[in-house]
């Protein structure tokens, strides 16, 4: 049994505990160590038998699977823990990430992907369901796309903020437009929009917001 992962299942199904546990201890690295219904019994369990993984399900009787987890996180540091969960929305998702679970999957994975994960988790790795992971993905591009309209340079154009870019970097009217293939008129009414746009009355000064907005 030696150098075996130690694991912990809780989930109110007692079906899914038994299969899960049975799947697992085909595998010659694993081990169940124990199984519990809900969040306190969890908890309890995890204290008696300190396991290296804990396999949680979301919705469970008692402290939430979201609560248990964010008390396994806080106690046991080291312990990793991964939410099994049936439900693919993104608020679930986000608030399994804000207590620091260490992995989010969806039930209806398959039974090699949760051994390979629990594996994963294990070795210092977060793993997700590909669903989940798309999730996380849209919801950081959102929250950059939000950020960056709401800075000053979110009302510029994209050739604005091409040119307001090469002025950051110190080159000249001209030799911006020899960069973007345009002549140095059309690069002086662009500057003249960017300093509208960003209420500034000089190259200096735009620049230095765009460094600013951009930290």
């Amino acid at each position: 049994m030696a150098g075996k992962i130690r694991v912990l299942i809780t989930d109110d199904h007692a079906i899914l505990r038994e299969g899960l546990a049975s799947l697992i201890e085909k595998q010659p690295d694993i081990m169940v160590v124990g199984e519990a219904e809900d969040g306190n019994e969890c908890l309890e369990k995890a204290a008696a038998l300190v396991p290296d993984v804990v396999v949680m399900d979301i919705k469970v009787p008692g402290i939430s699977g979201i609560e248990a987890c964010r008390r396994l996180k806080l106690s046991y540091p080291l312990m990793k823990v991964i939410v099994l969960s049936m439900y693919e929305d993104y608020e679930y998702v986000n608030r399994a990430l804000l207590v620091g679970v260490d992995g989010y999957l969806l039930k209806k994975v398959a039974s090699s992907e949760l051994v390979t994960a629990i594996r994963k988790a294990y070795q210092g790795e977060k793993v997700f369901s590909p669903q989940v992971l798309d999730m996380i993905v849209a919801s950081f591009k959102e929250a950059a796309h939000e950020q960056q309209l709401s800075s000053p340079l979110g009302s510029l154009t994209s050739r604005e903020f091409d040119v307001l870019t090469l002025m950051s970097e110190g080159l000249s009217n001209k030799q911006i437009a020899a960069r973007l293939y345009v002549s140095p008129k059309t690069v002086e009414k662009v500057v003249s929009g960017i300093y509208r746009k960003l209420g500034v009355g000089s190259r200096t000064a735009a620049v230095k917001l765009f460094i600013s907005s951009s930290e």
